[in-house]
């Protein structure tokens, strides 16, 4: 891997002095900001509190794709281990993408269909994760390429307008009902 303090500047609210911030506290990746939440990254000194919940979307989904890599399409040898901890990755992925769609946009979402339908397509893709889970050891390379679409749907989200995290969760969402098919 590159420079973490570099890498870390692709988090919204991070420059070059809040990454090295970030790196004296040993968040030096974004596994480790997602894992420190967000009492963990409050503690860091000149962080924008209203930065944080955006943060921990971002480095979410950023270690989804950056810190763990899937293995090759063509791979035969699929490890059950990396594939559950795919799931568990685009199940917080999932989560935070939702928690600060609420939190940015909470008049928009409120009472209204199109807070209605990002519920539904993230409730419908937790689901389909759960039963991927079990499906693992029958379709492993199905389901290595459904997460995988999966992933790439949700990237970038966090930081899209209403509307553009409804449908990325929805196209996640059929992605990952595409193994169950």
């Amino acid at each position: 891997m590159s420079d973490p303090v570099q890498e870390l500047q692709q988090l919204k609210g991070v420059g070059a002095v809040m990454a090295q911030r970030l790196v004296e506290a040993e968040l030096a990746t974004f596994s480790a900001i997602v894992q420190a939440g967000e009492e963990g990254l409050r503690s860091i000194p000149g962080i924008n509190h209203n930065n944080i919940p955006v943060m921990l979307a971002q480095a979410a989904t950023l270690s989804v794709a950056v810190e763990k890599p899937l293995p090759d399409a063509g791979s035969t040898a699929v490890s059950d281990v990396n594939l559950k901890a795919m799931v568990e990755e685009l199940r917080t992925a999932i989560q935070s993408i939702a928690t600060v769609a609420r939190d940015r946009f909470p008049e928009e979402l409120a009472d209204n269909k199109l807070g209605r339908k990002l519920t539904r397509n993230m409730v419908a893709g937790l689901d389909a994760l759960y039963a991927i889970e079990e499906l693992l050891e029958r379709r492993p390379k199905r389901s290595r390429k459904a997460l995988a679409k999966a992933r790439k749907r949700l990237e970038g989200l966090a930081d899209a307008e209403p509307d553009r995290i409804k449908k990325g969760l929805k196209r996640a969402r059929k992605a990952l009902e595409e193994v169950m098919a």
